[in-house]
């Protein structure tokens, strides 16, 4: 039974293996608070990711609202350099578009409250290209985010999402909730298990369990 578990975990491991990981942190740019964060920014930090998109969104129909996030220096807790929404009450979002036979792995984030202060989202959602919902965070309510200097001073996110595709983070509606350490990386989409593999492996493994029990 060891075995078998260990050698279904190996798979796993080896079907989302790093290829390349990067940590989208902004600490390279030298911008002033309110700055837009240029749209270049990121597109060649990371190989087979083709393109980083920063946008601020309606949050009624998520419409476009500005082609850009802005730039804040200090004070979203004990983070420094993030992105937020251009304007209050708006979604951020940043579109993570692989390149052609590549998929996105987004690791984790990071978040923080603006001055020193715990906050909420009540939008905060992983998207593929076409708008689907393919993780929610607030599904059931609003997201706490810390920031207060008396406690935890930011809130880490670790969603470890695979998808053959564009991944999109959004996030609001408060400009005073600010994004920072976004990690992914760049997967082979032959490396990208389909969901039908996914339940053959856990059904393999159930039916090892099974067997050694029944033995």
């Amino acid at each position: 039974m060891k075995r078998a578990v260990q050698l279904s975990c190996a798979l796993i491991a080896l079907a989302l293996s790093s290829h390349g990981q990067i940590v989208l942190n902004f600490d390279d740019l030298t911008l002033n608070n309110y700055d837009p964060i240029p749209a270049s920014y990121g597109d060649t930090l990371v190989a087979n990711i083709a393109d980083i998109q920063y946008r601020t969104l309606n949050p009624g129909d998520f419409s476009l609202y500005e082609s850009h996030l802005e730039f804040w220096n200090s004070d979203y807790g004990d983070l420094s350099k993030v992105a937020y929404p251009s304007a209050n009450g708006m979604v951020g979002e940043i579109a993570i578009v692989p390149a052609e036979g590549y998929g996105v792995r987004l690791v984790s984030f990071d978040m923080a409250g603006y001055s020193h202060a715990d906050l909420t989202n009540t939008v905060m959602r992983l998207l593929d290209g076409s708008g689907n919902v393919l993780q929610n965070f607030a599904a059931s309510g609003s997201v706490s985010i810390q920031g207060d200097g008396t406690g935890p001073q930011h809130s880490t996110f670790t969603p470890n999402l695979t998808f053959a595709g564009t991944v999109l983070l959004q996030w609001g509606t408060d400009w005073n909730v600010g994004l920072d350490n976004l990690q992914f990386e760049a997967v082979p989409l032959a490396a990208i298990p389909e969901p039908s593999t996914w339940a053959l492996l856990g059904l393999g493994v159930v039916g090892v369990l099974g067997w050694r029990r029944w033995r």
